[in-house]
């Protein structure tokens, strides 16, 4: 399915006691207080230190309630970067990795100022987490066959070309225990292909859900087809004669949500 402009009270919700998706406003007077730093960081709590789309509203909430989340579970946040839902996930219970090589895609300089470990370490003592960092890409992070129970990949797959995609793909199945999910969200780009003739934008491209969902080897257990680019039920100008229903972001695009099953 596509994102939705109205969120379920649910979501709000969830939102409000995270501060999620961008972190909660901090009185200037309490930024004046003698070491508050710290004190201000937990206040905004950890969605503040990583700037995203504004899908992110509506992906946060939807990710976290796409699969219960209980204690003992253990989950990798694929190209989660500074970004908050590692840490409530490690509130909740989850044994988190996170697992991003830090590459800076469309916006330049977003971490190539940044000391990805130790900003982690700091969100960590933070939030009272334990999220561990692995700094590859997924093949690369030493991670046992059929060892993780959910893989969350938030808004990335768009971003990689399709040789990493079809890598990613092979991992996620490799790593994922029999009955495991994959929470995936996609962005679909309003001025690319199939609505208009351009090909990519500074982000990434309109990913072929159909095509990448038969490729995971993956069993698609929630996604409407008709709002899934790539599949047959999809139709480009039904999804614009409905632009009102949904969450369109600060840049123009529209976040896919799916879940895929480990058979």
């Amino acid at each position: 399915m596509i994102g939705r402009r109205l969120l379920p009270d649910r979501y709000l919700e969830w939102n409000e006691r995270w501060g999620a998706p961008s972190g909660r406003p901090v009185p200037a007077w309490k930024r004046r207080l003698p070491a508050s730093g710290d004190r201000i960081a937990r206040q905004a709590g950890p969605f503040s230190f990583q700037p995203n789309n504004s899908t992110r509203i509506w992906e946060y909430p939807w990710a976290f309630h796409a699969v219960p989340v209980t204690a003992g579970m253990r989950v990798v946040d694929l190209g989660g970067g500074l970004s908050g839902l590692q840490f409530v996930l490690a509130r909740s219970g989850a044994s988190v990795i996170d697992v991003d090589p830090f590459v800076d895609y469309g916006t330049p300089g977003e971490y190539s100022a940044v000391d990805p470990a130790a900003f982690l370490d700091r969100l960590n003592r933070l939030f009272g987490t334990d999220v561990a960092l692995r700094r590859s890409e997924i093949s690369d992070a030493g991670l046992d066959s059929a060892s993780v129970d959910v893989v969350y990949c938030l808004s990335t797959i768009e971003h990689l070309s399709a040789a990493a995609v079809g890598a990613a793909l092979d991992e996620i199945r490799r790593v994922l225990r029999p009955g495991g999910h994959c929470v995936l969200t996609i962005d679909l780009f309003l001025d690319l292909t199939p609505f208009t003739t351009r090909l990519d934008n500074r982000w990434g491209t309109n990913v072929d859900v159909r095509a990448l969902v038969q490729a995971s080897g993956l069993d698609l257990v929630y996604g409407n087809p008709a709002e899934l680019a790539g599949f047959a039920e999809f139709d480009a100008d039904a999804v614009q004669a409905n632009l009102s229903e949904y969450l369109i972001g600060i840049y123009p695009g529209m976040a896919q949500c799916l879940i895929l099953r480990k058979a």
